[in-house]
C-alpha cells in the first residue's frame, strides 16, 4: 500500500514539474518570436519591418523630378525628414524624424491592388477586436472609389499614383500618439518617391 502511495506521487510530481517545463518552454518561445529579425518574408508576398528611431532607415534627398504632388501641402524642410524603403512596390516612403517604432506589412487586396500599411504597438487599443495600432495605409494606383472614400493625399511616381490613407482615431487608446504618426507621415508624403 505504502509502495502504491510512493508511486502515485511519484507520478504526481512528474506529471506538475512536466507542466511547469511547458510553460515555462511556451513563454521562451513567445518571448523569441516577439525579437525576431527587424525584416522578415512570406511566401504570401507580404513583408514586414520592424522600424525603431532613425534605425534601419536611410535618409534620402527628397527632390525627384518624377515625383508630382497632387494635393497641396504645406512645404516641409527636407532636413527633418527620413525615409524607409518598401521594396515590393518599390518606393521610399518620407516621414518627419523622430517618430516611434512602427512595422509596415505589404498586401493585396482581392482585386491584386498593392498597399502598404503602418502600424505601431503602440497605438493599440482595446476598444476593437484585433488592432494592430493601424495608423496609415498607402495605395498604389487606387481606384476612384478609394480616393473618394479613404484617401487623404495624392502623389503621382512616374507613371503609378500613391494615395495616403489615414485611419480613424476610434480603436486607438492613444489618439495624441497617433496625431503624431499621422501628421510625421503626412508632412513625409508629398517626398515619396520610386527606389
Amino acid at each position: 500500500m505504502a509502495r502504491t502511495q510512493g508511486k502515485k506521487r511519484l507520478i504526481a510530481a512528474i506529471v506538475v514539474l512536466g507542466i511547469v517545463l511547458l510553460i515555462v518552454g511556451v513563454i521562451v518561445v513567445a518571448k523569441n518570436v516577439s525579437q525576431k529579425p527587424a525584416t522578415k518574408t512570406t511566401d504570401t508576398s507580404k513583408t514586414s519591418a520592424d522600424i525603431t528611431k532613425d534605425a534601419s532607415t536611410t535618409e534620402t534627398d527628397t527632390t525627384d523630378p518624377s515625383t508630382t504632388n497632387t494635393t497641396a501641402s504645406p512645404s516641409v524642410d527636407p532636413a527633418t525628414l527620413t525615409s524607409i524603403d518598401v521594396q515590393p512596390l518599390g518606393i521610399a516612403v518620407s516621414y518627419t524624424k523622430g517618430v516611434g517604432a512602427f512595422n509596415f506589412e505589404v498586401k493585396k487586396t482581392a482585386d491584386q491592388t498593392q498597399y502598404v500599411e503602418f502600424s505601431s504597438t503602440d497605438l493599440a487599443g482595446t476598444k476593437c477586436t484585433d488592432d494592430n495600432g493601424l495608423f496609415a495605409s498607402i495605395i498604389k494606383n487606387p481606384s476612384s472609389s478609394e480616393v473618394q472614400a479613404t484617401i487623404t493625399q495624392t502623389v503621382k511616381v512616374g507613371n503609378d499614383t500613391y494615395g495616403l490613407s489615414l485611419a480613424g482615431k476610434g480603436c486607438t487608446s492613444n489618439p495624441d500618439l497617433l496625431d503624431q504618426y499621422q501628421t510625421a507621415f503626412t508632412n513625409g508624403f508629398p517626398s515619396l518617391k520610386a527606389l
